[in-house]
């Protein structure tokens, strides 16, 4: 089935079909809802198409304020175009990912291919696009899904200047450039470089030429990320992530990025950043890596040892922040599916006659059914796990309010908080030139957005009878933030239901209401 790969014809093709199906198929609905930072990159790259401005009117900034965590740009750049062809909705939000995603397949073929052979360069990218962890970036719309995709860019054409030394600043500056795409990258890249350079060094002084000339670009687009960091923007994104400084914790959090639970079974503890019962690899990659591993010392590439460099670096970043996060470790899921690729080329060079065919079923027969396994949870059983996490039915419930007459639309603050506060003019569809008028800013709790008003109910002495209140559902009335329904009883004040939204449980998630004053 696989024992010749002398044409890529069909297989890539294939693999690249493949892995574009698994990231946009039913990519507006599942995840089922739409998490505030998908709504903010959407709604800046929505400002930024109509007005050329963020959600704040800072025209076309290198970083994000959105919700004062000032994010990284490039990734909100990109999905402009997206935006312009899809609109404000979430299959145009989370499109960008889903080609980024697949682009990266694409990209680790080559990679591979350059390291090893078109073998191992076309396995290696079948393993990238069934992958659960790149998969699960792939659907939704975080910044940190860029960062695998330019580094393993960046790297490709490193290994190309062996051949093209010119191609030495180019790599240079996307290398940089990945600095720009994710906070973790900040770290990751440049201690990196110090292993490229390190390993690579005589190439480098061979071609000394264009070394210096890869070393000046570098600087020069690296000066913004430096002025950056010292700025107060930059020290507020600092000061969000918290970042430790206990030694001992730090070390303990970087070995629990190498542990089983961790990789193959349980995976990151947020239900935003997996499916329930699996981690972001196959439980079968597991003798594969490990086989994979052991055989890259025997191999004569001088290349194997910068897989060994990404595999010891990859969870540093994390690691000083908190222990298992598949999202800021992303950039180590195309390094997996190089060593599977890698060991199962191997396997069946080793094997002959009809054993070598036996281990080609096997292998692709196990990595078929773990796909349909994966794809029978995310696609059946996801959407209903956790449909808090991704504010199920909030998109639908402030699209209904929003064709409704009321002058007044109370949010209330309980309803995942202020920091929510972008759902309304994605859902909204509010013109950006409108709502950069209104000042909004959550961090100096300015939130008020025309007829829409976000508000602490406990706080306010009167309620204002004429609005429309949007609140949480009656599920939810153990909410620790309050209970709205009883704020509203002990003010002295009564519901009058309008309409409730049930996510895909059947459980009530949210509920509009009119009140009136008791008598």
């Amino acid at each position: 089935m696989l024992t010749k790969f002398k044409n890529t014809s069909l297989y890539l093709p294939a693999i690249l079909i493949t892995a574009l199906l698994l990231r946009v198929v039913f990519l507006g609905s599942i995840p089922s809802g739409l998490f505030t930072d998908e709504a903010s990159n959407a709604y800046d790259a929505y400002s930024i198409l109509h007005t050329l401005r963020d959600q704040y009117g800072e025209f076309l900034p290198w970083y994000f304020k959105s919700a004062n965590d000032y994010r990284e740009g490039l990734y909100t750049y990109l999905m402009v175009p997206f935006i312009k062809l899809f609109g404000l909705t979430t299959f145009g939000a989370r499109i960008t990912s889903a080609v980024i995603g697949t682009l990266t397949v694409f990209i680790v073929y080559h990679l591979a291919k350059e390291i090893f052979n078109q073998k191992i360069g076309l396995l290696s990218a079948l393993f990238l696009a069934i992958l659960p962890w790149h998969i699960h970036f792939s659907r939704v719309t975080f910044r940190a899904i860029l960062v695998p995709c330019l580094f393993c860019l960046s790297l490709l054409l490193f290994f190309k200047s062996f051949k093209q030394p010119k191609w030495l600043v180019a790599s240079s500056l996307l290398f940089c450039i990945s600095i720009y795409t994710y906070n973790s990258s900040r770290v990751f890249i440049p201690l990196f470089l110090l292993g490229l350079g390190a390993i690579y060094w005589e190439h480098l002084w061979k071609n000394r030429y264009y070394t210096t000339w890869a070393l000046i670009a570098f600087s020069i687009l690296f000066i913004p990320q430096i002025i950056y960091q010292l700025s107060p923007e930059g020290m507020a994104r600092a000061n969000t992530v918290g970042i430790q400084t206990d030694f001992n914790k730090i070390v303990s959090d970087y070995f629990s990025y190498f542990s089983l639970d961790f990789l193959f079974f349980e995976g990151d503890p947020s239900p935003r950043h997996k499916i329930n019962n699996m981690a972001g690899l196959y439980s079968f990659q597991i003798p594969l890596i490990l086989a994979g591993l052991l055989l890259l010392i025997k191999e004569k590439t001088y290349h194997k040892w910068i897989l060994y460099i990404w595999l010891v670096l990859y969870p540093i970043p994390a690691a000083f922040i908190s222990p298992e996060s598949a999202v800021r470790t992303l950039v180590v899921t195309p390094l997996f599916a190089i060593i599977s690729g890698y060991a199962v080329g191997k396997i069946t060079d080793f094997s002959q006659g009809i054993w070598k065919k036996a281990a080609i079923f096997l292998l692709m027969g196990v990595m078929f059914a773990n796909l349909v396994i994966y794809s029978q949870r995310y696609v059946f059983e996801y959407p209903r796990w956790h449909t808090d996490v991704w504010l199920s039915t909030l998109g639908e419930t402030i699209s209904y309010a929003e064709k409704t007459s009321y002058e007044c639309i109370v949010y209330s603050d309980h309803v995942y908080g202020t920091y929510a506060y972008i759902m309304i003019p994605f859902f909204a569809q509010m013109p950006p030139s409108q709502y950069q008028q209104y000042g909004v800013d959550v961090v100096q709790n300015k939130l008020d957005m025309g007829r829409w008003k976000i508000k602490d109910l406990e706080k306010l002495e009167t309620l204002n009878t004429s609005c429309l209140y949007l609140l949480y559902g009656e599920s939810d009335r153990d909410n620790p933030k309050g209970e709205d329904g009883e704020i509203i009883e002990n003010k002295g004040y009564r519901e009058k239901f309008i309409h409730s939204f049930k996510d895909l449980n059947d459980v009530e998630r949210y509920r509009l209401v009119e009140i009136e004053k008791k008598t």
